[in-house]
């Protein structure tokens, strides 16, 4: 255990970070959103599109992957590993659930909540526009960079998928974030 716990200290963090500033994202809207899901699903066709993207968060020389998957203007689930999966996060129009599952500890409450708690100002539009971006990654390594954080990710293009499962049980005996 001894020397997984070095690996641990600054893998934690980094995902945490990653959490954070997704969460965090006050950049303001770029109009030119060519490779990102339409804002409403197509009126015409009953069926709901979902949308995934993957991504690579390389910090203090080391990288976690993850994965951001999203209903458009519903909810957005991302999640972040390490060989195991070290964080998800759940964000909604009226909530937030992160779950740091390798340290055993969540926080759960809205978007007011997480001001409280992290002193991060956004809401799902905010989020959703930011994620949406051509320059995602970007706005989002300039958003950690803003945290203390030196970050950097990249962000795959999203890609429209017929299913989308992601539940995120959070155990109720986890401490607070």
């Amino acid at each position: 255990m001894q020397t997984t716990m070095p690996i641990t200290r600054r893998l934690l963090p980094c995902a945490v970070a990653l959490m954070l500033v997704a969460a965090g994202c006050a950049v303001h809207r770029d109009n030119a959103r060519q490779s990102a899901p339409p804002e409403k699903p197509n009126i015409e066709s009953m069926a709901v599109h979902y949308y995934t993207s993957n991504f690579t968060c390389t910090a203090e020389g080391l990288t976690a992957n993850g994965q951001l998957r999203m209903q458009p203007d519903s909810v957005i689930w991302l999640s972040a590993s390490k060989v195991i999966e070290l964080a998800r996060a759940c964000f909604t129009r009226d909530s937030v659930i992160i779950y740091a599952k390798v340290m055993g500890r969540s926080f759960r409450g809205d978007y007011e909540d997480l001001y409280r708690r992290f002193h991060l100002r956004t809401d799902f539009d905010q989020l959703y526009q930011n994620v949406t971006a051509e320059d995602a990654g970007e706005r989002l390594s300039a958003m950690a960079q803003q945290l203390g954080a030196e970050v950097t990710i990249t962000l795959q293009p999203w890609k429209e998928v017929s299913q989308l499962t992601f539940p995120i049980p959070v155990p109720n005996n986890t401490n607070p974030l």
